[in-house]
C-alpha cells in the first residue's frame, strides 16, 4: 500500500492513509514512543490522583469544617489545599510538555518519512532518538502561546461585559458562547501551521506563521471535516477506554460527599494502589487511541501543500 504524503486527497483519503500507516507500522511506533508513554502514564496517574482523590478530600473537609462544625478554616488545612492547587498546576504543566514530548518521539518517524518515504525501525527498545523532540516541545509552545492571545481578548470581553451589563448575564453569555465557538473554529488552521513548523527544520516558527495560517484558513472546510470524523473515532474509543477511570473517579466523589454529610468514607485499603495502577494503564493506552490524529494531521498537512503546490504550477502554466 503506497504512503505517500505529498499526494492531494479528499478528508476520506487523508484518515485513510493516516490509519493505514499507523496500523501498518504500529510496532515501529511503539519502540520508538513506549518509554515516553510510561513517563506520561506515570504523569497522568499523578495528575489523576491528585484532582480525583486528594484535591475532592480536601475540599470536602474545608466544607465540613465551614458547613457543618462551624469551626472556621484550620490553617494547616488551608495551606495544604494551596499546596496541593499549586502542585496540580505544576503538574499540568509537565503533563503538557511530557505529552509534547511523547508526540516528538512520532514526529521524528514524520519527518523521516517526510524526508525519505521511508521509516526505519528504532534498534533498540531503550533508545530515544532526541532529534524532533526539541522543536515539537517549542511548536507546542508557540501553538498555545498565538492560541491564548484571543482567549485573553475573550476574557477581558468578559470582564467588560459584565462590568458595563452586569444584569444582562442572559445576553453576554450568549455573546460569549459565539465568541467561543468562532475561536474554536479559528484554532484549526492552527493543527497545520504546527505540523508545517515540525517538517520544515529550516524556518523559525513566527517567520511562517502568518502564510501557513492563511493556507490553512483557505482549507478550512476539509480542516474541519477531517478533525471532526477522525475526532469522533478516536472520542469513542477514549470514552471506552476511560470507563474504568471514570468509574474510580466517581467512587472517589460520591465518598467525599457521603464523608461530608457525616457517612464514614467506606473506601477499602487497596483503593489507592488500584486507582494509581489503573490510571497509569489508561494513560499509557491512551498515548496509542490518540496517536492516528497526529498521523491524520500529517497526511492533511501533506494534501493541502500538494494541492496548494499545484495551484501555484497552473497559474505559472497559465
Amino acid at each position: 500500500m503506497e504512503y505517500a504524503l505529498f499526494k492531494s486527497r479528499s478528508y476520506r483519503g487523508v484518515i485513510s492513509k493516516g490509519l493505514g500507516l499507523y496500523f501498518s507500522h504500529f510496532r515501529l511506533f511503539l519502540k520508538a514512543s513506549w518509554l515516553m508513554a510510561v513517563i506520561f502514564a506515570v504523569v497522568f496517574a499523578a495528575l489523576e490522583m491528585l484532582l480525583s482523590i486528594q484535591l475532592p478530600a480536601l475540599s470536602a473537609t474545608i466544607m465540613k469544617q465551614e458547613l457543618v462544625l462551624k469551626t472556621g478554616l484550620s490553617p494547616e488545612i488551608a495551606q495544604q489545599y494551596l499546596v496541593s492547587v499549586g502542585f496540580a498546576f505544576l503538574l499540568i504543566l509537565l503533563f503538557i510538555i511530557v505529552e509534547a514530548l511523547t508526540v516528538g518521539t512520532v514526529v521524528n518517524k514524520l519527518k523521516e518519512h517526510h524526508d525519505t518515504n521511508t521509516m526505519t525501525v528504532p534498534k533498540r527498545w531503550l533508545s530515544i532518538s532526541r532529534r524532533m523532540m526539541g522543536r515539537t516541545l517549542k511548536g507546542y509552545v508557540f501553538t498555545i502561546l498565538t492560541i491564548l492571545a484571543p482567549v485573553l481578548l475573550l476574557a477581558a470581553l468578559v470582564a467588560v461585559l459584565h462590568h458595563f451589563a452586569p444584569d444582562a448575564v442572559m445576553t453576554w453569555m450568549i455573546i460569549v458562547a459565539l465568541c467561543c465557538m468562532v475561536l474554536g473554529l479559528m484554532t484549526l488552521p492552527m493543527l497545520f501551521v504546527f505540523m508545517k513548523y515540525v517538517m520544515n527544520t529550516g524556518k523559525s516558527y513566527f517567520s511562517q506563521l502568518g502564510a501557513s495560517y492563511a493556507r490553512g484558513l483557505r482549507h478550512m472546510g476539509h480542516i474541519f471535516t477531517t478533525m471532526l470524523i477522525g475526532w469522533l473515532i478516536v472520542c469513542v474509543l477514549a470514552g471506552i477506554c476511560c470507563l474504568p477511570t471514570i468509574i474510580l473517579a466517581q467512587a472517589h466523589w460520591m465518598s467525599q460527599e457521603g464523608f461530608l454529610n457525616g457517612d464514614p468514607l467506606g473506601m477499602p485499603g487497596y483503593i489507592t494502589p488500584l486507582s494509581f495502577i489503573t490510571y497509569f494503564l489508561t494513560g499509557f493506552v491512551l498515548v496509542y487511541i490518540c496517536m492516528p490524529i497526529l498521523l491524520i494531521v500529517y497526511y492533511m498537512y501533506g494534501s493541502i501543500e500538494t494541492y496548494e503546490q499545484e495551484k501555484e504550477k497552473n497559474k505559472l502554466d497559465i
